[in-house]
């Protein structure tokens, strides 16, 4: 007997990731839970000492598994609708059940004192942004680890279509030592743990791109330079990994040249619009058929 087919996406990284500063409208949040989408859900999923995972139909809250930041147009919230609606327009593309897994807290890179960092000591504090510690290496470490069980107690074959990290921009603060000695190993680090815990998934880096946010947080240029610096060891990595691809945003439809925030971000000119996420979310369905 043939086994039921699943397509697993996963959504890692800071503020971008998190869809912060961008909530959705009402009529776009998900309430009803989703037939053939689904997701870990913080307070099912969120701990250390869980044995097993435990999906539930997905909505647009409650299914990041770290920041408290709910109903935005996040990738994740943008690919579930689109999903969903594909189905039940009558799936001319054949998806599959989609699975996301969402893991993303705003203002945390990976260089030292940042969340993402994977020599950070292992704790887990619920809650909002400005509350919430937890240590997101270890975290991933456990999650990514229940997985492969999970889909044998479903009696489900699954294949992870992407896993996209939406982060970095807040190591442009790090030292140049730190960035020019540090970073790649990091990121090496992040990388070896995901093809380990998820037999070398399609991983996709996605260029920070946000040069006037940059400018305003440090007129010099030394935040933009820094942030030149990091896409570049995102080049370096997909070189170095035959799994690794770059996603840049610029692209995009919305991209406009020569204008403050390139068509691309909210007022902040450093996060995306919900237009942009939803194109983001798109090309990811597109880019699997």
């Amino acid at each position: 007997m043939q086994h039921k087919k699943a397509a697993v996406f996963i959504l890692l990284g800071q503020s971008n990731a998190v869809g912060h500063g961008i909530p959705m409208e009402e009529k776009d949040i998900i309430n009803t839970p989703l037939e053939n989408v689904f997701g870990l859900s913080r307070k099912d999923n969120q701990s250390f000492d869980n044995k097993e995972l435990v999906w539930s139909g997905y909505t647009s809250f409650g299914m990041n598994l770290a920041e408290e930041q709910d109903n935005t147009y996040s990738i994740a919230n943008c690919l579930a609708a689109l999903w969903q609606n594909h189905i039940d327009s009558g799936n001319v593309l054949g998806l599959p059940d989609l699975y996301i897994i969402q893991i993303a807290i705003g203002a945390q890179g990976v260089t030292d004192g940042y969340m993402w960092h994977p020599d950070r000591e292992k704790k887990l504090v619920p809650g909002k942004l400005g509350t919430v510690d937890i240590s997101l290496f270890p975290f991933c470490e456990h999650i990514f680890g229940l997985l492969d069980d999970s889909f044998v107690k479903m009696d489900i074959d699954y294949e992870i279509i992407g896993l996209h990290w939406r982060g970095g921009e807040n190591d442009v603060t790090a030292t140049d030592e730190c960035l020019s000695k540090s970073l790649k190993n990091i990121y090496t680090k992040l990388l070896d743990l995901f093809n380990t815990l998820l037999n070398t998934p399609p991983i996709v880096l996605h260029k920070i791109v946000c040069p006037d946010r940059m400018n305003d947080r440090d007129p010099t240029g030394k935040h933009l330079a820094n942030m030149n610096y990091i896409n570049s060891v995102f080049d370096m990595l997909q070189k170095q990994y035959e799994n690794v691809s770059i996603f840049d945003v610029r692209n995009a439809p919305q991209y406009v040249p020569n204008i403050r925030g390139n068509g691309l971000f909210i007022k902040d000119a450093v996060h995306f619009t919900p237009e942009v996420n939803r194109w983001v979310a798109n090309h990811i369905i597109k880019d699997y058929e």
